[in-house]
């Protein structure tokens, strides 16, 4: 055993930004949330959360397309964080693939789940919700697409540049409280936008359990000028006897 300074054996390692987003990714407990909703056979050397962890560690702090995973986590060192990493070719980009496949369908839950315990843990102040949308466009040509339930289809719309473009929608709300997304969902391209708002804010409300952080007449839900449409206003009347008298301000 050994007594003196000089007796001890040092050996560095450089993590770099995974010194600040380690520690608090462990505090949402976002690997336990994955492992909750997307178990894996106890054969499976990693778990879809540890895989999830990684990844999103890999996009935080130097993101690089998904083939070169073992070389980032060769970098990083790391199995001196996760003793669960025997050899970095363990973080490949098949384990990658298939584990975004288990999250897709649980994205909604993931996601709310994680919201509610930053809003528990870091204060996050959720009384104003900042909502809108945005056109994603893409170029080229795309064959036609199988209509499946619960994927967004790209589709002609209408965006900004005045244009009719094949595009995705992204919808997305975001806390007063430093502009931090707090929720977002990919829609069909053709989707006009008046439509989103009422469903997108509902689902939020209901992922996040809104309700057991504040009280839903307190919150304040800033939109554009396509918010207030006649079947927006019935809609948000009916949220407000539900719901004891939601905010709304556009």
């Amino acid at each position: 055993m050994a007594t003196q300074l000089h007796e001890v054996e040092f050996e560095t390692r450089t993590i770099g930004p995974l010194v600040l987003t380690t520690p608090v990714l462990r505090r949402l407990d976002f690997r336990g949330i994955v492992n909750r909703y997307c178990p894996i056979a106890e054969q499976a050397d990693l778990d879809h959360g540890l895989v999830a962890e990684l990844v999103t560690q890999s996009r935080l702090s130097d993101p690089r397309a998904l083939y070169d995973l073992p070389g980032w986590a060769e970098r990083c060192a790391l199995p001196t964080l996760y003793p669960e990493i025997e050899r970095t070719g363990q973080v490949n980009d098949d384990r990658a693939g298939r584990m975004l496949d288990a999250l897709y369908d649980q994205r909604a839950v993931l996601w709310g789940d994680l919201v509610a315990n930053a809003a528990r843990y870091y204060a996050l102040d959720l009384h104003r919700l900042h909502a809108d949308t945005m056109a994603m466009t893409f170029a080229g040509l795309f064959a036609d697409q199988p209509a499946v339930a619960g994927v967004p289809r790209l589709e002609p719309g209408y965006n900004p540049g005045g244009e009719w473009l094949q595009q995705l929608k992204l919808f997305a709300l975001a806390a007063g409280d430093g502009g931090l997304p707090v929720w977002f969902d990919t829609l069909h391209g053709g989707t006009g936008d008046s439509t989103t708002y009422v469903p997108q804010f509902a689902a939020f409300s209901e992922h996040v359990k809104l309700a057991h952080f504040l009280p839903l007449e307190d919150i304040i839900l800033i939109g554009d000028r396509k918010m207030p449409t006649a079947e927006n206003q019935l809609t948000w009347l009916r949220l407000h006897l539900v719901h004891c008298h939601d905010k709304i301000f556009c």
